[in-house]
């Protein structure tokens, strides 16, 4: 009976198409995901993009690697722990890219302060920001898979 419906053929050949594109789904998702871990990157390295996040007071800078010597005015790198636990997790269902770094949320959006040890005030410095340039990025490597198919 479906037979008699012109276009049909061409219907579920496309249809077979997008099937087997949703199979490949997950190397642009993986490449998107790639380029926004290249973004975080370059925010710690601008030390904020695009607006500069907020300097250091210099009695953070002072007690800086507990006394190590080390201690330089980059902001939110001093051991780098949470600069470098950045990770992807990719499936068919998207692409997943942040941290577990425990107080990462407190860095990124703030801590308006409180009473006690480890409740002093910290300004917002967001680093899992993706610029204009990321976005369009990531649409050219979806065109591109779409065009390959």
């Amino acid at each position: 009976m479906i037979e008699g419906v012109q276009g049909i053929d061409r219907l579920f050949r496309q249809v077979k198409q997008l099937a087997a594109d949703m199979k490949h789904v997950e190397r642009p998702l993986r490449a998107a995901g790639t380029l926004m871990l290249g973004s975080i990157e370059k925010n710690f390295k601008a030390q904020g993009r695009p607006t500069k996040w907020e300097k250091l007071k210099t009695a953070t800078v002072s007690r800086r690697r507990k006394g190590r010597g080390k201690g330089k005015g980059q902001i939110l790198i001093d051991t780098a722990r949470l600069k470098n636990s950045h990770a992807m997790t990719v499936n068919t269902d998207g692409v997943e890219v942040g941290t577990n770094v425990i107080d990462a949320p407190r860095h990124h959006f703030g801590y308006p302060g409180g009473t006690g040890r480890g409740r002093s005030k910290t300004p917002a410095r967001p680093f899992v920001m993706f610029q204009e340039e990321d976005v369009r990025d990531i649409g050219e490597i979806f065109k591109r898979h779409i065009a390959r198919n």
